[in-house]
């Protein structure tokens, strides 16, 4: 995809991670952190393989599980933080609210890095973009090929939002890019997941408006697993 002068290439990988940090380690099992419920397999590779190669003006990458905290989501989210919580509160509240508190904390560490960047760049005069999206965001994750049992029908999806005209001319871009390059490979929009839930993108398009355009790049783990 060619980048436009006027835009600048932010990359992120929110679930890069299945490490937990001292406080939470023992709250869970040791064979759920091998699983895509820990982190999204496969992603970190790709993830920094497209750093070195687009060379973003930004990038950022989880350092910790999303059963730690999940950085994709707003920390009111019931589902910010796993139920494994509620275990480590049953065994010892006051370590389970520390575990908290500091995820909390990673988590506004994470989120105000990349909305410091954004608002720095577009309060710079000569970025501003009449007719295209001065920032342009794609968070690299993939799905699990089967959850509950039912096949997800797709090798890449591109989750974005169709209200915004630069999103939906950038989701067709990218795929009609990885069809040239890889014409064998099944591509769908917003699927598995719709591309306006709650998540990191949704939320830097309320906050930065039109002149920011974010993507979900999500890549089936059957080609890491």
């Amino acid at each position: 995809m060619k980048q436009d002068a006027r835009e600048i290439l932010i990359l992120t990988c929110e679930h890069a991670s299945n490490k937990l940090p001292a406080a939470f380690r023992n709250a869970v099992p040791a064979g759920v952190l091998k699983t895509h419920r820990a982190y999204d397999i496969g992603a970190l590779a790709v993830f920094r393989k497209l750093v070195k190669f687009a060379k973003p003006e930004f990038h950022c990458e989880g350092k910790f599980s999303r059963l730690f905290v999940d950085l994709n989501r707003t920390i009111t989210n019931k589902s910010a933080f796993s139920d494994y919580y509620k275990l480590l509160e049953a065994c010892d509240r006051s370590a389970a609210e520390k575990a908290k508190a500091q995820a909390t904390k990673y988590w506004t560490e994470y989120r105000t890095a990349i909305e410091k960047f954004i608002a720095s760049s577009l309060s710079q005069p000569k970025r501003v973009a009449k007719s295209a999206p001065t920032i342009v965001h794609l968070g690299i994750h993939s799905f699990t090929p089967v959850l509950n049992g039912k096949k997800r029908n797709t090798d890449i999806g591109i989750l974005y939002d169709p209200s915004r005209p630069a999103e939906r001319k950038l989701a067709q871009v990218i795929k009609a890019e990885i069809n040239r390059l890889h014409p064998e490979m099944k591509v769908r929009f917003n699927y598995p997941y719709k591309g306006t839930s709650d998540g990191l993108t949704t939320t830097l398009r309320k906050k930065f408006g039109p002149r920011y355009a974010g993507l979900e790049i999500e890549i089936n783990q059957k080609f890491f697993l």
